[in-house]
């Protein structure tokens, strides 16, 4: 990694809301209608930031018919840092079990 490409990765995570997406995404695999959600932010607003953080490619996407599922990239070679980084925040506020139990999970299949 030279000093563009870690420039690139920490732009990345730089951003709150993008730091909750990843924090959210070591738990489980979501889709952006689940973050909307847990972020109260619009489709629109995360998928900007799910392309910076797929063009750093933090995360990757699985289609399963017209939902995209995003998970964290385990292959990519700083993911063990992430996982630090991450594991030093606090848990957010709202969770996936808190959508579940006010019936606001989405089944994106």
């Amino acid at each position: 990694m030279d000093y563009l490409q870690m420039e690139s990765y920490l732009k990345a995570i730089g951003d709150h809301n993008r730091m909750l997406i990843l924090k959210y995404l070591m738990t489980e695999s979501l889709c952006i209608c689940e973050f909307t959600e847990l972020i109260d932010m619009t489709q629109p607003a995360i998928s900007q930031h799910m392309r910076k953080l797929k063009q750093a490619e933090l995360v990757t996407e699985e289609k399963r018919g017209r939902w995209t599922i995003w998970s964290l990239n385990i292959r990519h070679p700083l993911y063990p840092m992430l996982i630090h980084l991450l594991s030093l925040l606090p848990e957010p506020e709202r969770t996936v079990a808190s959508l579940v139990a006010e019936g606001k999970k989405v089944v994106c299949e």
